[in-house]
């Protein structure tokens, strides 16, 4: 059963952390932001080049519109889940409700993988950026990790920034909601005129040849499936709305809610479709791969000035402050969510008085986030690859938990329904598993027979893992009911409890 300190921490059900506690302050439009901004960032800017010199600028539209298709259908899915079963934590919930306790620690600990990991790539970026933008910042090299250095000035914008969301989201979702929404939209005006400029300053002679002529005699599909199994990872991160659905405002339905899910992953694939075209028309785009920062200077040569070069690389900071605040949300409700359902110690589960956020799971991320910064750009690729490989099996988990439950427990209470119903959810999971056992493989194909540096973190988690479900064994003492209550929220429950008996005993 639960202690009393537990309870005074607000971890029992009925306490303001199982139901109240969570401030409702989130509406459609930050919906829509935190899951926008989650899969556009920076990336684009060094990767172009490779997109292109894989599919051509055609091969790569088309790659990135089909990606945002499949990618829709995985959305349908999470936006029934998450209307159906609303509770923080998302994909611990769903795996918890349909599997049992053991599968929802195991979802939801690799979940905070992903997050973290992801924090830490967007703060090496940041600094990584401001030293595009503004070389005397890069400082002086302290250190070098597997042949990358690691700047004095880079260094101290990425641990800066990260001290800086920690203290902003520790205050509190009003301010980060304020915060997302005034940068995700300044990135996106940005963006835009960019893209117009080059279009209309930019030629269709430059789009010529529509795909890359060493694809010549294989045909354009092989181009196009080059830069489709990649395209899924920066469409990724729709799925950080989920962690704050209890924060949801009252007035705000949940069909709202899906729709600005879908239309976000809609937006962000034609993001990019009209950035790839864009950046190929201002300049001959076979030119395009050659450059260090294919996007920099494909705009500095079609507009003959480095200022709008400047200007782009200022969109992308803009835009990866807003992605790394949207990550940072989503890594501490994570945590919260495992200590607040006693899967690991239930002080992470502590959410402040005051302003209605876990303070202690928005400290620890700000703790590891930090300590990842360390490693420097040399764990930027790893990280983007061991985060692809951990989304997909979100995906698949919850595509399969949905098909799950449409056949054990048809009568349940569905405020939003996938169209297809069925039909697409098994679309949705076989598409996500192929991309799955994909990102798994295409590390490896890439390390010449050695354990690749993505396989040593998923594994050094795992152990780290091992060692937090045996210290909290004496804390998950507690009764189907009880858990239920501190996963999904007491606010939830009579509304939402299932026709069916649940499978959620810890011995399954």
């Amino acid at each position: 059963m639960l202690s009393d300190a537990d309870r005074r921490h607000g971890s029992a059900p009925g306490s303001p952390a199982a139901s109240g506690g969570l401030k409702k302050e989130i509406g459609a439009g930050e919906f829509f932001t935190l899951s926008f901004a989650a899969m556009v960032g920076i990336g684009w800017i060094v990767v172009l080049g490779e997109w292109l010199r894989d599919g051509g600028p055609l091969g790569a539209i088309i790659a990135f519109l089909l990606a945002g298709g499949v990618m829709m259908l995985v959305g349908l899915c999470y936006a029934e889940m998450t209307t159906m079963i609303p509770a923080s934590g998302g994909e611990i919930a769903y795996a918890y409700e349909v599997f049992g306790l053991r599968s929802s620690f195991v979802t939801g600990w690799f979940l905070a993988l992903v997050y973290i990991s992801a924090t830490a790539f967007e703060a090496i970026s940041a600094g990584w950026i401001a030293g595009v933008l503004f070389p005397p910042l890069r400082g002086t090299v302290l250190y070098t990790v597997r042949g990358a250095p690691v700047t004095s000035g880079g260094l101290a914008i990425s641990l800066g920034g990260t001290l800086f969301f920690t203290v902003l989201n520790y205050r509190g979702m009003k301010g980060s909601g304020r915060f997302q929404d005034i940068f995700t939209w300044t990135k996106i005006s940005i963006s835009v005129l960019l893209a117009s400029a080059g279009i209309l300053w930019g030629s269709t002679q430059n789009l010529k040849p529509l795909f890359p002529e060493s694809n010549a005699h294989t045909g354009s599909w092989t181009g196009i499936l080059s830069v489709l199994v990649t395209a899924p990872f920066w469409l990724a991160g729709f799925n950080t709305v989920i962690q704050v659905m209890p924060e949801k405002k009252e007035q705000t339905s949940y069909r709202r809610v899906a729709f600005a899910l879908i239309s976000s992953i809609a937006l962000a694939a034609v993001f990019y479709a009209l950035l790839i075209l864009s950046c190929s028309m201002a300049m001959p785009w076979v030119q395009i791969t050659k450059l260090e920062f294919p996007a920099i200077g494909a705009f500095e040569a079609a507009l003959q000035s480095t200022f709008w070069a400047k200007i782009v690389v200022l969109s992308a900071l803009l835009g990866l402050l807003a992605t790394w605040n949207s990550i940072f949300v989503a890594a501490s409700r994570v945590v919260y969510t495992l200590g607040r359902a006693h899967m690991i110690h239930p002080f992470f589960g502590k959410v402040h008085p005051k302003f209605g956020v876990p303070t202690v799971s928005t400290l620890f991320v700000g703790a590891l986030t930090a300590g990842g910064i360390l490693l420097g750009r040399s764990s930027l690729v790893p990280i983007v690859n061991m985060d692809s490989s951990c989304f997909m099996l979100m995906y698949v988990i919850v595509c399969v938990a949905l098909i799950k439950l449409r056949w054990t427990d048809p009568d349940r209470l569905r405020p939003y329904s996938v169209p297809g119903g069925t039909v697409t959810a098994l679309i949705a999971a076989l598409a996500s598993t192929f991309m799955l056992l994909d990102s798994f493989y295409l590390p490896y194909a890439a390390s010449k027979d050695r354990i690749p540096l993505e396989w040593m973190f998923f594994i050094g988690w795992a152990v780290l893992g091992v060692l937090f479900w045996a210290v909290s064994r004496g804390r998950r003492d507690v009764s189907d009911a009880e858990r239920r209550l501190l996963i999904m929220g007491e606010e939830f429950t009579p509304r939402f409890l299932p026709t069916t008996s649940s499978v959620t005993a810890e011995s399954r």
